[in-house]
């Protein structure tokens, strides 16, 4: 796979996973407003969190390396 093809993979990862973080804080926000326990919500979205993280920092190497 070359470098170019690794970082478009990448960023279309990057972009999944923020929508998927929009969709969390969403309901977080929701389930805030109801009264309802979050926590179950907000330990999903640590994750996801770690991922993007973990993701941008190969988004980053990705551009370097083609810079």
């Amino acid at each position: 796979m070359s470098r170019d093809t690794q970082l478009a993979t990448v960023r279309h990862q990057v972009s999944i996973l923020a929508e998927q973080v929009f969709c969390l804080v969403d309901a977080i926000s929701r389930q805030g407003e109801a009264g309802t326990d979050a926590s179950a919500t907000r330990n999903k979205m640590d994750v996801l969190e770690t991922l993007m993280w973990k993701l941008r920092a190969q988004q980053n190497k990705l551009k370097r390396k083609l810079h």
